[in-house]
């Protein structure tokens, strides 16, 4: 009884906490093996699950399929491994791993020997949130592979209510999470994955040690940047904190092209912070000599078709409708009519020929105007243009009749009439492309606001470092329309292509005359001049060509 009595007896709300506490790390534990059972897989080269088609759509079209895994199972095992005990064979090893990652490329090889010691390994499925806004920050994340999507929770004066608004998605080489650790505040987003996500985390304690100083200077970067253009100077704090959160800093080498061809980073504007850039346009220029002489027309089938009136084009025969509208019909649907009627009996003409022999199905006959195509089809329902003949006369009466006429199957002869028109054109042979300067920008200037590029392309001319940010970031805070009047001025004062063209002209002409005053002025002296154009060295001759 004595032993009985000195044991000591547990309070029933200890035991029910502690069990509650052990039931909750078991449910844990059993969710991060399933989590973790996907990395698990050594075999997969990919995750499968991926239920959002937008998503997957832009993942088919921006990356290609890797055949091999980034990191093995070994190696995420190891950066799963406490970083205190890890020895240093194995930070030389995972240096050597993940120094060649793409979100690791940014940094020296001391600080990717400091990350290798430091960094663990994290596995999100699909849906999962990783960081949550206004929640207090404990690390940041490196993106090793897959996409996540980046939330913000606004207020909208319409509705009244919170909502949550997309302002961005990461993609493999990314990171996030730095900017609630270098100024001590909470998460500014919602960052959720689309799909399986692998990432590699750093820990508060050890960002300052390994990457405060780095991402600090990277920050101090973009800020100077966009203090040097007077855009942001009414930008509050946290609005700068965005700019520097979404800006890109990007260095070009000379003759590199910035923008066009296919290349550049689409929707972003491009501010230049030093060095100079040309815009460089091709154009094509038919060239016929006659009696000696060069004669130069611009070929662009674009320009043509688009400066066009519309009016006249398309709608012609609607304002004539509008002017007479007493009259049944104007005299150009009479045309048109007419014209149907035409194509039609001619189809019949060539399907009475054909008989019931005819093994064809079908057949494609072109009318005079070269325009469109005309296709004839058997088997097919009669469609309504065939109803809509008129009598034109005798003859089309009598056609028309032959072909309404039921067949001996007692099925009739169907006919379709397609319209396709013809937009291949084959430039001539005497077509030249010519390249020609249309501007050029100096620091200070700024491009990409969706200016007309077609045809143009933009090349530093020197070494040039640029900051670039989102077009949507800006036109969300343009203050006094500043961003769609920077666009209208950059289309007035750039030159259209008929203008290049006509300095073009000009300048041809200049040339042409230089070399006839020079000939006449040569030829008038008693003088013998042996010198030739291939006396002339190449470098001034392509440089006299450029300045053309």
């Amino acid at each position: 009884m004595s032993s009985r009595g000195a044991k000591k007896e547990v309070d029933p709300e200890e035991q029910f906490k502690r069990k509650f506490r052990s039931k909750c790390l078991f449910r844990a534990l059993g969710r991060l093996v399933m989590a973790n059972a996907y990395w698990l897989i050594e075999a997969v080269d990919h995750y499968e699950g991926l239920e959002d088609v937008k998503r997957r759509v832009e993942q088919a079209v921006r990356a290609k399929s890797k055949k091999k895994q980034l990191l093995s199972i070994n190696d995420k095992g190891l950066l799963n491994k406490p970083a205190d005990e890890r020895t240093d064979d194995e930070k030389k090893y995972l240096f050597r791993i993940i120094g060649g990652l793409k979100c690791f490329k940014r940094y020296p090889n001391h600080v990717k020997k400091k990350l290798a010691a430091a960094t663990y390994y994290k596995y999100y499925g699909p849906g999962r949130t990783i960081v949550r806004q206004h929640h207090e920050a404990h690390a940041m994340y490196f993106i090793v592979s897959g996409d996540v999507v980046v939330t913000q929770n606004i207020f909208d004066e319409l509705l009244q209510k919170h909502v949550s608004v997309e302002v961005g998605s990461m993609h493999t080489g990314d990171m996030f999470g730095e900017v609630s650790l270098l100024h001590n505040i909470k998460r500014t987003a919602t960052v959720t994955t689309v799909d399986h996500c692998e990432l590699l985390v750093l820990m508060k304690d050890d960002f300052k040690n390994v990457l405060q100083a780095s991402v600090q200077k990277q920050w101090d970067e973009v800020q100077r940047a966009m203090s040097a253009f007077t855009y942001f100077d009414a930008l509050d704090e946290v609005a700068r904190r965005e700019g520097c959160i979404v800006a890109k800093m990007k260095s070009y080498e000379t003759n590199e092209t910035v923008l066009g061809d296919g290349v550049g980073v689409p929707n972003f504007v491009y501010f230049i912070l030093s060095g100079r850039c040309q815009m460089i346009e091709s154009m094509q220029v038919t060239v016929v000599t006659h009696l000696g002489k060069n004669y130069y027309t611009l070929y662009d089938p674009y320009v043509e078709e688009s400066e066009q009136d519309l009016d006249a084009k398309y709608f012609g025969a609607y304002n004539k409708m509008s002017k007479n509208s007493t009259d049944t019909k104007d005299e150009t649907s009479i045309d048109k009519e007419q014209s149907t009627a035409k194509h039609l009996i001619h189809i019949a003409e060539t399907s009475t020929s054909m008989g019931s022999s005819s093994k064809k199905k079908s057949s494609i006959l072109k009318p005079d105007s070269g325009q469109a195509s005309v296709e004839y089809e058997e088997g097919i329902r009669r469609s309504t243009e065939s109803s809509r003949i008129r009598h034109t006369g005798s003859d089309s009466t009598t056609k028309e009749n032959d072909l309404l006429k039921p067949s001996d199957r007692g099925v009739r002869e169907s006919i379709r009439l397609s319209v396709v028109p013809q937009i291949i054109r084959m430039p001539p042979k005497s077509v030249r492309t010519y390249f020609m300067q249309v501007c050029q920008f100096n620091p200070g200037s700024s491009f990409g606001f969706g200016e007309n590029m077609r045809d143009r392309r933009i090349i530093a001319l020197t070494p040039v470092d640029c900051m670039l940010l989102p077009s949507i970031w800006l036109l969300q805070r343009n203050t006094a329309n500043i961003w769609s009047r920077i666009q209208h001025y950059l289309e007035k004062k750039i030159p259209t292509k008929k203008q290049l063209f006509k300095e073009f002209v000009s300048a041809r002409r200049w040339e042409e005359f230089r070399e006839q005053t020079v000939a006449d002025v040569v030829s008038r002296t008693k003088t013998v001049n042996w010198t030739t154009v291939h006396d002339v060295p190449y470098s001034i001759r392509i440089e006299e060509m450029k300045d053309i």
